[in-house]
């Protein structure tokens, strides 16, 4: 049975530390969500030429460790993991949880110059260059490739920096909402092909769905949702609602509202 202590338990967040995801520039979030999008990318390509998995699927999603604000992939191999850290957007090789030296900047590097660094990576650490294949098993628009162009974090560095706020004030909200169903281990996993976070815990609702976007074409304030999820093929049944960035801050304590927002239902 869930004790009252987890039933009523909520994120002790300062309202005053929502500052720092004020105010909401939208043309430079959505500048900064897309060199993350791009950069991340080379994540999945990764995991999905490596990462063992069940389903094809899981070897993509990504975990999110707040406290390194960055997003890594799976382990695989000799216990190799990639991540990319925020709000740099720079790549590093872990290797048994441990980070290596050498951090590659992207700032002016193209694609291929990516794609380049990653390989000699591989070469160094003997994995089988082969096997890495560029190909994803979704499309994300706009998806920079080849050398005609450069990437560039420090272009949008204030906006990169406030995205990484709303990530961290997310997956805390997401972990305490977890917690408040009953789990005692979660972890925070990122889809890449949108960078939305949700909570993977040891005890979750098969119908309900909650997480964070950083926002979207649809929606391009960065926002929480929650639904049920569809229980036939066809989708039909699924519904969503969602909380955005400006409703949130409007109100006299974010975290309460936006942890409120995903518990409503949750048992």
């Amino acid at each position: 049975m869930t004790s009252l202590a987890k039933t009523v338990a909520r994120p002790a967040i300062d309202p005053a530390a929502w500052q720092s995801v004020r105010p909401l520039d939208l043309d430079g979030l959505a500048k900064a969500r897309a060199e993350a999008i791009n950069l991340v990318q080379w994540l999945a390509r990764i995991a999905n030429s490596y990462v063992p998995a069940a389903l094809p699927e899981e070897r993509l999603y990504l975990e999110y460790q707040p406290a390194a604000a960055a997003f890594f992939t799976k382990s695989f191999d000799k216990n190799l993991t990639l991540a990319l850290h925020m709000p740099t957007l720079e790549m590093q090789f872990h290797e048994d949880k441990k980070a290596v030296p050498h951090i590659f900047d992207c700032e002016e590097r193209s694609p291929a110059e990516v794609e380049a660094w990653l390989l000699v990576e591989l070469l160094h650490r003997g994995i089988d260059r082969a096997k890495f294949s560029k190909k994803l098993p979704y499309d994300v628009p706009g998806l920079m490739t080849g050398d005609a162009v450069d990437h560039s974090p420090q272009s949008c560095q204030p906006a990169l920096t406030q995205l990484t706020a709303w990530f961290r004030k997310a997956a805390a909200i997401l972990d305490a909402a977890a917690w408040t169903s009953g789990a005692e281990r979660t972890s925070i996993i990122c889809r890449p092909q949108t960078l939305s976070l949700s909570c993977a815990s040891d005890v979750g609702s098969k119908s309900l769905e909650v997480g964070f976007s950083p926002g979207d074409a649809e929606n391009p304030e960065p926002y929480f949702y929650r639904g049920r999820l569809a229980s036939n093929a066809a989708g039909i049944g699924k519904s969503r609602s969602i909380l955005t960035a400006s409703e949130l801050l409007a109100a006299s304590d974010p975290a309460a509202t936006a942890f409120a927002f995903l518990t409503v239902g949750a048992t």
